[in-house]
């Protein structure tokens, strides 16, 4: 499991980034633009479930790596 949490650090390390440049840089205006809300999503993808697929066919569940 904690190789899992390692894998998924940067992905949250960048949507704290995001979540930041979104809160203070970015207008709010455009936050609320259709095309905006599709990329927070596809960052939330990328970010997150991106590095649990990786992890997963590279660790399949029940297999003992000890």
């Amino acid at each position: 499991m904690t190789k899992l949490i390692a894998h998924m650090l940067p992905g949250v390390f960048l949507i704290v980034v995001f979540s930041l440049l979104k809160a203070f840089v970015i207008p709010a205006h455009v936050t609320f633009e259709s095309w905006f809300v599709y990329v927070n999503f596809f960052v939330w993808i990328i970010c997150i479930v991106v590095p649990c697929v990786i992890y997963y066919l590279r660790t399949p569940p029940g297999i003992d790596h000890k």
